[in-house]
């Protein structure tokens, strides 16, 4: 997953003092600090470093390196001043190398051949002898770690998750914001970063540390150590459940809603198609909320949720269906609206992803059940999707829906009109579902004797069910009726 502490495209860049920049191809987020963007940081660090107990002058001598642009610094120049112990020479390198990396990511190259630099970045910032220079230690660490896997290899193995549990025991909001964004980063690497990350700094330490002024960033990663296949042990990350949860039911704005994609995002992991974990999600009342944010959010990744839920038991799916899911999918399949849904299955990945959706068997067997459902609203849509599947699908696409039982609940929802309360615009769209069923069977096979669909609707009664519908109380169902009979002559 994404940087959070990048900008570029619609994503917001956050209210931070310590955003970082970078400009690696492999890297999204990649827009740099604007003129207004870097002046907040430097009187942001200006403003600690005169919280600092040290001399006045040294203080002014920081200062001044803050407000300067003083070039480039390489790897080999900065391990020479740090190795030094010269405190000003130690904060220009620390600076000037935070600098050029942010400037031209491309350095991180060379960084990785200098192995000795990163476990003298990780001294400096536990023992660095201002917390400006820990900071600026640990953006640099922050920059690197979102690159090349040979250098997430070596912070890895020179001990960051050691140095995260001394930085998380402690109360600097700043620096823990930015060991966390590291943790983040190596977590998306590959799941065993993930996993060593969950094994040796608990979910609940993390959460524990949360600081509403970078919400998002800690979100994110949260949001990283639950993705991934195959997906963490769910006890490692259950705590986190509940914070996605609540992210995803913030009223939604521009300004959070990428902390809303990274929740849902990362709830379509952790619910994983578990019963147990469906029930979790459906009571914390997301749902309703997910669908609300199909044509705003991350579409994939709700759909994904959704998905995971046509797998869970029968009064789940249901609960899906009755909460506006098939009135969405409505609007989303129908040429007609189309244009409605905006940009959502512009993209391979949604369409390919809608189609898992549709094509599941146990959505294809709720969607049919909903058709004698006393939910009229939700017979509707489930009537004008079906309706819709028909008229613009393959042969393959109708004969699929038929083997799943497509003409059987069609006549059962003719057949129980004289029981319960069928709106006749229902019935008429059930015909005339049926009759283009019945006709992509004949245009198959070109003759009626052969057509396996009318001979699956004549095995299931359903010349006795027409019948019957022939003198329906309602003049027009009757006449749609009285219309099937002539064209298949029963």
């Amino acid at each position: 997953m994404n940087d959070p502490l990048g900008g570029g495209g619609e994503k917001k860049q956050l209210k931070s003092s310590f955003i970082l920049t970078k400009t690696s191809k492999n890297m999204k987020n990649s827009q740099k600090l604007g003129g207004i963007k870097k002046l907040q940081q430097n009187c942001k660090d200006e403003e600690l470093m005169q919280q600092e107990q040290i001399d006045q002058e040294l203080k002014d001598e920081i200062i001044q390196m803050l407000r300067m642009d003083e070039g480039h610094v390489s790897a080999k120049d900065a391990i020479i001043a740090l190795k030094s112990e010269n405190f000003i020479e130690s904060h220009r390198a620390t600076i000037g190398l935070r600098r050029t990396l942010s400037k031209n990511f491309q350095q991180t190259e060379l960084i990785a051949k200098e192995n000795e630099l990163i476990p003298i970045l990780f001294h400096v910032i536990q023992y660095g002898s201002t917390y400006l220079i820990k900071l600026e230690a640990a953006q640099i660490i922050s920059i690197l770690a979102g690159g090349r896997s040979e250098i997430t290899r070596i912070i890895m193995e020179n001990g960051i998750l050691q140095l995260s549990l001394s930085v998380l025991d402690g109360n600097q909001s700043e620096l823990i914001m930015l060991i966390i964004t590291i943790l983040g980063k190596l977590a998306g690497e590959s799941v065993r970063y993930r996993d060593s990350i969950l094994q040796v700094c608990s979910m609940e330490k993390i959460i524990s540390k949360m600081d509403s002024q970078y919400k998002s960033i800690y979100i994110w990663c949260l949001a990283n150590l639950c993705i991934g296949r195959p997906s963490p042990r769910f006890d490692k990350v259950q705590s986190a459940f509940e914070i996605f949860a609540k992210v995803i039911m913030e009223e939604f704005n521009q300004q959070n809603l990428k902390m809303i994609n990274d929740a849902i995002w990362a709830l379509g992991y952790m619910i994983d198609g578990e019963p147990n974990r469906i029930a979790a999600l459906i009571n914390s009342g997301v749902v309703p909320q997910l669908i609300n944010l199909l044509p705003m959010g991350n579409f994939v990744s709700i759909l994904r949720i959704f998905e995971c839920i046509f797998y869970g038991t029968e009064d789940q799916i249901k609960y899906l269906l009755e909460c506006g899911f098939i009135a969405h999918i409505r609007m989303i399949v129908d040429p007609k609206s189309r244009e409605n849904s905006g940009d959502m299955i512009q993209t391979f990945a949604a369409t390919e992803t809608l189609f898992k959706v549709l094509s599941n068997q146990n959505f294809l067997v709720s969607l049919f059940r909903s058709l004698s459902d006393d939910n009229s609203n939700l017979r509707g849509d489930s009537l004008e999707v079906i309706g819709n599947a028909i008229q613009h699908g393959t042969n393959e696409d109708v004969n699929q829906l038929v083997k799943s039982g497509l003409i059987q609940y069609l006549l059962r929802m003719l057949e129980i009109a004289n029981e319960k309360e069928i709106a006749p615009n229902h019935l008429k769209k059930g015909l005339e579902i049926l009759i283009k069923i019945i006709r992509k069977g004949e245009i198959k096979v070109k003759d009626k004797k052969f057509n396996q669909f009318f001979t699956l609707f004549e095995r299931l009664d359903g010349i006795g069910i027409i019948q019957k519908l022939s003198s329906y109380k309602q003049d027009d169902v009757a006449k749609y009726a009285l219309i099937f009979k002539q064209e298949f002559a029963i």
